[in-house]
């Protein structure tokens, strides 16, 4: 797969944003990481199964309202190849004054950059694993690989993410799903897809992550994830991972992926299918478990 990007600039106004026909290539839809904290306002209306940021074919559309100043979006187009063509983002703006209606843009992902002079660069490196997520107050914004998206010394709460991998080894991909509260848990996604909700003020309180793949054992998945109060859980493969009382919310999270030094690596519960998970059991359940099975022999 191959991932290209560019950025658009929305001045203050009404618009839809719609995928482009005869192109099968996706488009995440983003405000782009790293802008001042001086850009406008943005709410968003989607059609069922875009969540809000993910236009796939003319089916799909997001209706966007910026307000009090211009909005910088980040472009993300997911290419078969490096030689597939290029989807041109449908923008069009909505009129509302009297007058001529105003021609619709067309945004190519692959235009040159158009973010301000005093912006930062937007850049999704080639290699490692980086990620983009929503955070409280912050909207979307990029953690570059190794780094930490979110931020685990605030309350501010990670609402949703979705992991860019460009170099990803074949045979291999992360898979990885949340829990949210008073949501249960949402479905199972790859790299590359959104997993979580934007502007809900709904809290995280429980993230899986594994390798899947025929390829998966010979690579080693490493991270933390961070949740309020102050709780640091290490990364495991297909364990559900939260804070102690299961209330917590997720504030940040870091990835990165190595190869297994031994070949193979811990036995991997989750299968391939997109719709089929199988979780360990916790520390407690096992127990419970050891116990009951230790009463039986004394009993007998």
């Amino acid at each position: 797969m191959e991932i290209t990007g560019s950025t658009v600039i929305l001045q203050p106004g009404i618009y839809i944003l719609r995928h482009p026909t005869g192109n099968k290539a996706a488009l995440s839809i983003a405000r782009a990481p790293g802008t001042p904290a001086t850009q406008g306002r943005m709410e968003l209306l989607s059609t069922a199964g875009t969540h809000g940021s993910v236009l796939r074919d003319g089916a799909d559309c997001i209706v966007l309202h910026i307000s009090d100043a211009p909005v910088t979006l980040l472009v993300s187009a997911f290419l078969e190849n490096k030689n597939a063509p290029v989807p041109a983002l449908r923008v069009d703006q909505i009129a509302l004054e009297r007058g001529s209606v105003p021609p619709p843009m067309r945004a190519p992902a692959d235009a040159a950059p158009s973010t301000p002079a005093h912006a930062a660069p937007i850049a999704i490196g080639a290699q490692g694993i980086s990620l983009i997520g929503h955070v409280e107050r912050h909207g979307d914004v990029m953690a570059p690989p190794g780094a930490l998206l979110g931020d685990p010394d605030s309350l501010l709460r990670l609402e949703g993410f979705q992991v860019m991998w460009p170099d990803r080894p074949h045979g291999v991909d992360l898979a990885y799903s949340i829990a949210v509260e008073g949501g249960g848990v949402l479905p199972m996604v790859k790299s590359g897809k959104f997993c979580g909700t934007r502007n809900e003020a709904r809290r995280i309180i429980e993230v899986s992550f594994a390798l899947i793949g025929p390829a998966a054992s010979q690579w080693r998945l490493e991270g933390t994830a961070h949740f309020s109060g102050g709780y640091q859980v290490p990364v495991q493969a297909a364990v559900p991972l939260s804070g102690p009382s299961g209330l917590e919310h997720l504030t940040a999270i870091t990835l990165h992926v190595q190869r297994s030094d031994t070949g193979a690596s811990e036995r991997n519960p989750w299968l391939e299918s997109a719709t089929t998970k199988v979780f360990k059991a916790t520390a407690a359940q096992a127990e419970r478990e050891q116990s009951a099975n230790r009463d039986e022999e004394f009993a007998s």
